[in-house]
């Protein structure tokens, strides 16, 4: 199945008054939740969807001990998380004045592996083969008609959506 995507209008000018149009990826149906994720790892497997759901929420449970332990967790072949901290607006004028006091937020970074063949430079393991269609308005292959508030959007990142992590 391709990614999705439709134009969208910005909602800022550019200098010359212009508002541009961008790509922006279209999420259609309901999000995937962990129970049909278990179920369909389940098909692929000897595990039944149960022990698929006990062995994620523990996982769950291990990575986020360990990342909020200042360690970065690294899931061979699917990528790499860490905890980064946001100080917006918050920056000191001296280094003896940096407190976690700053911290306006915390997130989750999720960076898919990749790998780097000498010819090609570097390939994000999960964007292999990624192939795009333009959204027509229903995708009666995944979509049940029924919006979850979670429709594409874009905010002027070329339509990649905030980390759901994060």
């Amino acid at each position: 199945m391709p990614l999705l995507y439709y134009a969208r209008q910005s909602q800022l000018k550019t200098k010359e008054g212009v508002k541009q149009w961008h790509l922006a990826l279209k999420k259609v149906g309901r999000a995937v939740n962990l129970q049909q994720l278990g179920e369909m790892v389940a098909e692929k497997c000897s595990a039944t969807p149960g022990d698929v759901h006990n062995v994620v929420r523990n996982l769950m449970s291990v990575m986020r001990l360990q990342l909020l332990n200042s360690r970065t967790v690294r899931l061979d072949g699917l990528g790499t998380f860490t905890v980064i901290a946001r100080t917006r607006g918050k920056g000191v004028d001296a280094e003896k004045d940096v407190s976690p006091n700053q911290v306006t937020s915390l997130h989750f970074m999720f960076t898919p592996e990749y790998t780097r063949p000498a010819a090609l430079g570097t390939t994000r393991a999960l964007w292999q083969g990624v192939e795009f269609e333009k959204w027509t308005g229903k995708d009666a292959s995944v979509d049940d008609g029924k919006d979850d508030g979670n429709g594409g959007g874009s905010d002027g990142d070329g339509g990649i959506e905030d980390d759901p992590l994060g």
